[in-house]
């Protein structure tokens, strides 16, 4: 992402000093578990797509920084509560938090990084920013619940699973985008198509995520390879291949998932099935649809370094390997 960040290098270095300024509290624990998963190596997609956004249209203030920050403070309140609901062990080449401290202390540390971002929000006195993020912390549960519910369901269609991944990942980008749309103040066209641009990235970041989670490798990706399916989530390269099984590779699939430890050969089987009925391929062009509908998005813009870094920043979400 290098690149993509060069243009707003100087925004990413206040971001940063910004996380450890804003995140004020007595307890110094909380500090503690933060800056082990803030600090960890994520890409920052999200701070980045709020401070592009803003950018691209001429917002001329600071206020960019704090939402960003704020941003990047309910991305990792939902990692931590993830890793606790997934059992997580590692996440980003690391432990988890969870597997350092426990259980209750992450989803503890995950409440508060909540609600210090609605204090944060509250600060910025835009009543359009906290109802953009109100609405999209609200889905963000509802997608996680969603999620949980068909845990290891074979039922589960592409529709329900585009609505969890709708709520799950790409509303939260689709709000970045559209904070800074209301940051620079623009018309009710533009403010639309930077949430669709949003929307549209965040469906093929996840889609991209589920493929990776059956074609990477464990360094590259941060964490074992087929651990979503092991822990009984059934993505679309699964959901395509399920609609032309045969009734005994469905049941070699149902094995695989209710078994309590998935081993590596029973992966394999699995990965082997999605192979031959193309959900691999099919998954990837799905993510590359989105890619192709959130550019078209940002045809109402004129041309910009932010621009051009958000198209970039489109390529990147389908091009990489982790």
């Amino acid at each position: 992402m290098g690149n993509i960040t060069d243009v707003i290098s100087e925004d990413l270095a206040r971001l940063e000093q910004s996380i450890d300024k804003l995140l004020t509290t007595r307890v110094t624990f909380i500090k503690e578990v933060v800056q082990h998963i803030v600090k960890s190596g994520g890409k920052r997609i999200r701070p980045v797509l709020v401070i592009l956004s803003a950018k691209l249209c001429g917002s001329k203030d600071d206020q960019h920084i704090p939402c960003a920050a704020i941003m990047e403070f309910i991305h990792t309140a939902t990692l931590l509560h993830d890793d606790v609901v997934d059992n997580a062990r590692i996440r980003r080449g690391r432990l988890t938090a969870n597997t350092i401290w426990g259980n209750e202390p992450s989803v503890l540390v995950g409440d508060f990084l909540f609600t210090k971002s609605f204090d944060l929000m509250i600060q910025t006195q835009n009543a359009e920013i906290l109802k953009v993020m109100a609405n999209a912390t609200t889905r963000l549960a509802e997608g996680e619940i969603m999620e949980l519910l068909r845990t290891s369901d074979i039922n589960t269609t592409e529709k329900d699973y585009y609505e969890v991944i709708d709520n799950k990942t790409a509303v939260l980008l689709s709000a970045a985008c559209e904070i800074g749309a209301l940051l620079g103040k623009v018309d009710a066209e533009r403010r639309t198509a930077l949430r669709e641009f949003g929307h549209h990235l965040g469906m093929a970041f996840q889609l991209k995520d589920d493929l990776l989670d059956y074609v990477s490798t464990d360094s590259a990706l941060g964490k074992n390879t087929g651990i979503d399916f092991k822990e009984g989530k059934v993505t679309l390269p699964l959901i395509h291949a399920l609609a032309s099984a045969t009734s005994e590779e469905r049941e070699t699939i149902i094995a695989a998932l209710q078994k309590k430890k998935t081993s590596k050969r029973d992966f394999q089987k699995v990965k082997d099935i999605i192979e031959k009925y193309g959900g691999l391929e099919y998954t990837s062009n799905v993510s590359k649809a989105h890619i192709d509908k959130a550019r078209g998005f940002l045809e109402l813009f004129p041309p910009s370094p932010y621009k051009d870094a958000l198209l970039e920043l489109a390529t990147y979400i389908i091009a990489r390997e982790a």
